[in-house]
């Protein structure tokens, strides 16, 4: 209905040729439209799993965030963490998990399956023996 009024005003104006072409090329057009493969998305709505150090004792405080997102959460007691996600998550989204004195990792996400890491201590590291860091290599005093 709508390309049949276009056509008649068209007529009316004596444009009828230069109409029907331009008619004929936005049939063309939305006949081929541009379709980019969409990226697979994980069904899951939150993502969980545990955090512990070298020795497979759990990292209580250590932070879990989604990369490219505000979705973050930081470890309980027995170094377990739900990072709620607000968005529909892609594969391959990238899990950044950190903790003072631990070298950070990188988990790349295949699957909504509970993910288990372990964090390595950074060289000069030393834990003390109530389980807090201390730095024993030193840059230089702060005065």
């Amino acid at each position: 209905m709508r390309s049949t009024a276009f056509y008649l005003l068209c007529l009316g104006f004596g444009l009828a040729p230069a109409c029907s072409w331009a008619q004929n090329s936005a049939q063309v057009a939305v006949a081929q439209p541009n379709r980019a493969a969409a990226p697979a998305v994980l069904g899951c709505n939150s993502i969980t799993g545990r955090v512990t150090d070298e020795n497979g004792k759990p990292l209580a405080g250590a932070t879990v965030m989604l990369r490219g997102s505000h979705d973050a959460a930081s470890t309980n007691g027995e170094g377990r963490f739900l990072v709620p996600v607000k968005t529909a998550l892609a594969a391959g989204s990238v899990l950044e998990i950190g903790s003072v004195g631990y070298a950070s990792r990188e988990l790349q996400l295949s699957s909504c399956q509970e993910q288990e890491v372990s964090l390595l201590l950074l060289p000069g590291t030393k834990l003390k023996s109530d389980g807090r860091v201390k730095k024993t290599s030193s840059t230089g005093k702060i005065r």
